[in-house]
């Protein structure tokens, strides 16, 4: 079978795949308004807390009275549930430049300033103005620093706090979409592929498909390309909702989003054919589906940061690949950070489409 013949089979499942999609009316409407409907309520319905969030205080103060200060801090940190909510360190002789460049990083969720001429100043009794760096994608969190570092300086004289929009003007909203996208789009490849499979081995209509002159490749080829765009449809969609409905705000490149949810659709393209493969059944894939995708939206930090959740459940959340999505997309799209920054858990998602892909095809040919 010659190449062409090979793609012009792919061609004919792909339209096979939509023509079906198109005539189960009833689908069409919540496959698309679903992921919407989660923004919107879940975006202003819900909030959470954080612990051991890590913040450093750089002290650049030629005097003593900022000693204090950084003491009173350190021991005044709040406690949830028994942890501290924050984890403080010191330091001296940074940048603002240097210190924004640590929280582009991933390593501190917020950075305070102490400028140099502060014990002058507290020495004067004028006022003086301490500046505050946060990892504002994660509004959370830095939401819940903002709101210590005012109650506690309220209390400390004559300060004010600059605090910088270092990533512009976020929301609760803008940490949520570029998780909800990844989210919808691994639901989406992993349970539209895997209960398409299962349903037509349980119908026996893959046999009837396999006794034509279509190949095994031909099938898994097709099904593929119209998981990739179907998935970057309902993406577009949602991106564009995000905007027109709640002003979302992309600050990074639209080709490394698509770059990011090509690789991880054909990771959850690989991962349903797996689990239509194990299962004997529809009700048996749809068990197994629940069974993986549902912790995947609680442990990997879509509506909450990971520093919210407990040190068991991170582990956990660090061997599903939605979380390395969901960093990859907050990376690009609230930071605007490029390819270095996004460069693991690009290797990451590469690594779970290559094993799952590979696995899927096996299996497939094994058992189709």
């Amino acid at each position: 079978m010659t190449i062409r013949t090979e793609l012009k089979h792919s061609w004919i499942i792909m339209i096979k795949e939509f023509r079906q999609l198109f005539r189960k009316k009833a689908l069409l409407v919540p496959l698309f308004l679903f992921p919407i409907i989660m923004i919107v309520f879940f975006g202003y319905g819900m909030g959470g807390t954080v612990k051991n969030a890590p913040i450093l205080i750089v002290n650049d103060d030629t005097g003593t009275a900022s000693g204090p200060l950084v003491q009173e801090i350190g021991s005044y940190t709040p406690k949830y549930g028994g942890n501290p909510m924050f984890s403080i360190t010191y330091t001296k002789d940074m940048s603002q430049s240097e210190a924004e460049s640590k929280i582009d990083a991933g390593l501190y969720k917020a950075v305070l300033l102490i400028p140099h001429d502060y014990s002058d100043r507290v020495a004067k009794n004028e006022s003086t103005t301490l500046t505050l760096l946060t990892d504002s994608s994660d509004t959370t969190t830095s939401g819940i620093i903002i709101n210590f570092m005012k109650q506690f300086l309220a209390k400390a004289g004559p300060v004010s706090l600059n605090i910088p929009k270092i990533y512009g003007d976020l929301e609760y909203l803008d940490f949520l979409t570029p998780a909800v996208i990844a989210l919808t789009i691994f639901f989406g490849s992993v349970a539209t592929t895997g209960s398409a499979i299962a349903g037509e081995k349980q119908d026996g209509t893959i046999v009837r498909i396999l006794m034509t002159p279509v190949s095994k490749r031909s099938v898994i080829l097709g099904k593929t390309l119209y998981q990739l765009i179907l998935q970057l449809a309902r993406a577009v969609i949602l991106i564009f909702a995000a905007f027109a409905i709640m002003g979302f705000k992309m600050n990074g490149s639209w080709l490394l989003v698509a770059l990011v949810l090509v690789i991880f659709t054909l990771g959850g393209v690989g991962l349903g054919i797996v689990m239509s493969a194990i299962a004997d059944d529809m009700e048996s894939f749809f068990q197994l589906n629940m069974l993986f995708t549902l912790p995947s939206m609680f442990v990997t930090g879509v509506f909450f940061p990971l520093s919210s959740i407990p040190d068991w459940m991170r582990y956990i959340a660090y061997l599903l690949p939605l979380t390395y999505a969901n960093n990859a997309m907050r990376a690009i799209m609230i930071k605007g950070q490029g390819l270095n920054a996004i460069s693991t858990d690009l290797i990451i998602l590469s690594l779970f489409a290559l094993i799952t892909f590979t696995a899927g095809v096996r299996l497939f040919r094994r058992e189709a």
